[in-house]
Parts: C-alpha cells; sequence; structure tokens
C-alpha cells in the first residue's frame, strides 16, 4: 500500500457462485478496472451455517427460497485446490490476493497458500482466539469493525498490533446512505495511528469516493459482473464500469484539491487580460469636450489603465476627437 495512493479491493467475496469460471473473470474485471486486489471469503460451512440454521432478513431476501443457509455456504465453498488456482491467477495477472478468513482450518488452509493480507471480517473482530492465532502468523492484516464498539477495536488492535488497517464499515446488506456515517473514518484517524479505510455496503460509488476524500487509504467494494443475479452481496456490490470509476476518482480527486494557494496561477494569468474589462469610450466625442461618466463603458478586454483609474478621466477635456470603442488614454486629454 503506498503512501499516495489509494489501495481498491474487489471484494469478490462468495460473489463467484461457486463457479472457478466466475471467479476469474471477476478476477480479470477486477485488474482491467484497475483494482490493487482482488479478496475471497474462505470458511469451513459450518463455520457460518450449520444445519437448520435460520437465514436474517438479508439472506431470506437475496438467496433462494428453497436453499439453506448450509447449503448456500457449501456451494460457495472454495477448497484448497480452488485456492490455489485462483491464487496462481492473480499472480499471473499481477494483482495481489487477499482472503477473509472465519476459522482455524480456513487460516491454515490459506497460509500454505500464500497471501497478501489476511482480512478479518467485522462479524469476528471479538474471536479473540483466532486473532491471537492470525497475529502469531505475522502477516499483514486487515480489520473490519463493522457493529464494534471503540473497546472492542481497542482490544482487538491490542492482539494484533499497532500496523494493522483498521476499515471503518456498516454491517447492513445493503447499508442506506443515512446509516453509511462515513464521518467514523475521521474519528477513527484521531483515535488510532493506523491506516484507516472503508469497507462498503452501501449501493452506489458514492460512499465510496466521500470515503476516499475523508482519508480513507483502503477501500473495499463487493465485486460482481452482474448486480441482479440472485446472491447474499450481489445487490450492493460495484460492476467493472463502478469500480473503474472509484478507481479513477481516487488517483485524480487530489488533482481537484490543487495547492490552496489564493493567487492564482501562471496558466490562469494568462487568461486576465481577455476575460478582465478595460476602460472605453462609449460614443463618438469631439475635442474639448469635458468627460463625464456616460462618455466611458467597461468592456473587455482589458489594456493598460486599470478599472480603479476611471476617475482620473472624468471633468477633463479631450485634446482631439475619439469614436466609440476606442480605448481611453492619458494621452487623450489636456493637462
Amino acid at each position: 500500500m503506498k503512501k499516495s495512493n489509494t489501495y481498491i479491493i474487489a471484494e469478490i467475496g462468495i460473489n463467484h457462485n461457486g463457479s472457478m469460471k466466475i471467479a476469474k473473470r471477476l478476477i480479470l474485471d477486477a485488474k482491467e478496472a484497475g483494482a490493487s486486489a482482488a479478496k475471497f471469503q474462505v470458511f469451513e460451512t459450518e463455520t457460518l451455517g450449520r444445519p437448520k440454521m435460520k437465514k436474517n432478513l438479508d439472506q431470506i431476501k437475496n438467496s433462494k427460497k428453497n436453499i439453506s443457509l448450509s447449503k448456500m455456504w457449501k456451494r460457495v465453498y472454495l477448497d484448497t485446490n480452488k485456492l490455489k488456482i485462483l491464487k496462481n491467477f492473480c499472480k499471473k495477472n499481477k494483482i495481489d490476493f487477499i482472503c477473509s478468513v472465519f476459522d482455524d482450518k480456513s487460516l491454515n488452509k490459506v497460509l500454505k497458500i500464500g497471501v497478501d493480507y489476511l482480512k478479518i471480517a467485522s462479524s469476528d473482530i471479538n474471536d479473540i482466539v483466532l486473532l491471537k492465532k492470525i497475529k502469531k502468523t505475522k502477516k499483514k492484516v486487515i480489520l473490519s469493525t463493522g457493529m464494534a464498539t471503540y473497546k472492542e477495536i481497542v482490544t482487538a488492535r491490542k492482539i494484533l498490533g499497532n500496523k494493522i488497517v483498521i476499515l471503518h464499515c456498516v454491517s447492513l446488506y445493503p447499508c442506506s446512505i443515512d446509516n453509511a456515517n462515513l464521518k467514523r473514518i475521521v474519528s477513527l484517524k484521531s483515535k488510532f495511528n493506523n491506516k484507516i479505510g472503508y469497507s462498503d455496503h452501501t449501493i452506489g460509488n458514492g460512499a465510496c469516493k466521500i470515503a476516499i476524500t475523508l482519508g480513507a487509504s483502503v477501500i473495499e467494494k463487493h465485486f460482481t459482473f452482474n448486480k441482479k443475479l440472485i446472491g447474499a452481496d450481489h445487490n450492493i456490490s460495484a460492476n467493472k464500469e463502478d469500480l473503474k470509476e472509484i478507481v479513477s476518482f481516487a488517483k485524480n480527486y487530489s488533482k481537484f484539491l490543487g495547492s490552496g494557494k489564493i493567487n492564482p496561477t501562471k496558466l490562469e494569468m494568462k487568461n486576465k487580460k481577455f476575460f478582465r474589462k478595460g476602460i472605453y469610450f462609449s460614443k463618438d466625442i469631439n475635442k474639448n469636450t469635458k468627460i463625464n461618466l456616460d462618455h466611458i463603458s467597461f468592456l473587455r478586454p482589458a489594456n493598460k489603465i486599470k478599472l480603479n483609474d476611471y476617475k482620473k478621466f472624468i471633468g477633463k477635456n479631450l485634446k482631439r476627437n475619439v469614436i466609440k470603442f476606442q480605448k481611453v488614454e492619458m494621452k487623450l486629454f489636456s493637462n
């Protein structure tokens, strides 16, 4: 993670729907969109969904009615062989490979394969035993903080060490803009001397863009190729075009901010003579006429006489005839 760039994670998660073909397509889409990393969720099915375990409201809404929670997790389960293939495919396409791990077996499996970062999901911030095992791996860690109190974040940070990346997150699927609470990023930055990022569950790209302007150094966004697919996370995901937009914004938003200097740039100053006004005669006027305000106009472009000096000509007599739109000059007046 370079200090000057926002690290963008395409959270493929379980949006591969159990298909290696889809998983590879999503890795390629993420790379083409400019993402820094592709991330997958690695778990043992019984960790997340035991037989007869009930779905929550979001899972009921976003999954097939006739599939149990246990079967849903089995369908998107990644075994060691599949993970090796995905890791190698990421390496081949020069995109970081990240895994969220939810239990001991998954952690051990991922460690054998190798990852660029280990991710701890919001659901596991209080799994002290898992956190301690992750700490012992000495791997780089990203920690999501959905549902977490300040005290829970402090506790997790003490276990994991000071070099972790902490992500603001709201564990709602989808998360409404009223609940996004992006100012929490600023609060986390003030409380912790860590890289602070944002894991987004809102619909659209707006929250990610705002998070970047608030100083999020990492953006994690769920990723799919079709938001209308049935599945837990497709409706809150970005597609390739969305991710391109987020990546482009992250690269360029600071350019819009500029230096903050009040004085204009040299490039802007070149337009000054064209866009500012000069002082011109408003009509044809005979010599010896005593000039008043009706005899002059303020028009583009600027000339050598400053607008604030117009009073110097009021009450003076012309020493020669002038025509309409002729620029006003000191040499035209009697002393």
